[in-house]
């Protein structure tokens, strides 16, 4: 009882000193990727600079990705969103939101790949 209260001790003091902090978009750590910070959910259909970004993630976190980076969130990107939630253990649904955002911002600058 006394770890968990000390566990929780250090949690709240360093949530209060923002020493832990929510995951932050690593995709401008990523010096092939720098497109856009901006992460708006995307679906098909979407166009514009944070596709591009989505496009670029990718590639840098599948094996078998060779999507242009066009804008254009198509069939193709759409397929590869799916892949990649499934190989991350997302929810396939190839919308692109926050959890999908942050497992590519995770992949996009692991050392290997989601799949």
């Amino acid at each position: 009882m006394k770890k968990i209260t000390a566990a929780l001790g250090v949690a709240a003091l360093a949530l209060s000193l923002g020493v832990a902090a929510a995951p932050t978009a690593s995709a401008q750590s990523s010096s092939s990727c720098s497109y856009t910070n901006s992460e708006p959910t995307l679906s098909r259909g979407s166009t514009g600079t944070a596709v591009k970004q989505l496009q670029c993630e990718l590639h840098y976190s599948m094996t078998g990705s060779n999507l242009t980076r066009d804008g254009i969130f198509g069939g193709g990107t759409l397929n590869d969103v799916r892949r990649f939630q499934q190989c991350a253990g997302l929810d396939v649904d190839g919308i692109v939101g926050p959890n999908t955002w942050a497992a590519l911002d995770y992949w996009t600058t692991a050392s290997d790949y989601a799949c």
